[in-house]
């Protein structure tokens, strides 16, 4: 049987080259097709993604301190600063009392009353021996504030450490004769007056209450008063 290619040849419809070249063009395989082109629109995966400016990053802990933003103090009267405030207040407390409860001396309960004034200027006596009273005139030993966990007793303590507490604490300091410092002083003309209301053991007072007291100049007793009952502070002498 004559294929087509031998049909047209004879016919006449094609030439023998054209013939031939259909046929190659037959036998070829055909072009590969181009695949259309893909893009890739999923996000970069974290460890592609460029690294973060200096300044968008947030601080570390090991960066110094000139690289992190200064936090600012609460703005007054607001909870924060209530905060702080009442933390101020309890670490000053707690660094008072443990100073205190190392350092004091223990009262000699006696029949010679010492009269001071609390912060809240509440008249206060001790009922001392005539020997520790003398100690307080002399500027030896000194009343401080102890703050204890439900009220604030009054203690002795060297003057040294009275002076130091003064330093820190002003208005924990209720009597301390020094030169240098004088807390608490009363003539007896003072303390007969206010007699009435003077006490013998410890009420609780708040640090916060009252703001601390001048201390008030020693003065001259008369011969009207009565030394054996009132102890009256009198100046060094220079």
């Amino acid at each position: 049987m004559q294929s087509l290619r031998d049909k047209l040849l004879k016919a006449g419809l094609v030439s023998e080259e054209a013939a031939r070249k259909a046929e190659a063009d037959k036998k070829a395989p055909p072009p590969a097709s181009r695949a259309p082109a893909r893009f890739d629109d999923r996000p970069p995966r974290r460890d592609d993604r460029p690294p973060p400016r200096r300044d968008d990053r947030p601080p570390r802990r090991d960066e110094p301190a000139s690289m992190r933003l200064p936090k600012f103090a609460p703005l007054p009267g607001t909870k924060d600063a209530h905060r702080l405030q009442a933390r101020k207040q309890l670490e000053a407390d707690k660094h008072l009392r443990e100073r205190v409860l190392a350092t004091q001396v223990a009262k000699d309960v006696g029949a010679t009353p010492f009269f001071f004034v609390t912060r809240k200027n509440k008249l206060r006596r001790l009922e001392l021996t005539a020997e520790q009273a003398q100690l307080l005139e002399t500027g030896a030993l000194a009343i401080v504030e102890r703050p204890d966990p439900d009220q604030i007793e009054h203690a002795l303590v060297p003057a040294e450490v009275a002076k130091e507490l003064h330093a820190l604490y002003p208005k924990a300091v209720r009597f301390l004769n020094a030169p240098d410092a004088k807390v608490g002083f009363l003539s007896e003309g003072e303390i007969s007056d206010r007699s009435h209301e003077a006490t013998s053991g410890e009420t609780h007072e708040a640090h916060d209450e009252a703001p601390a007291e001048p201390a008030a100049e020693p003065a001259a007793p008369t011969p009207d008063e009565a030394p054996a009952t009132f102890i009256t502070i009198k100046r060094a002498p220079k």
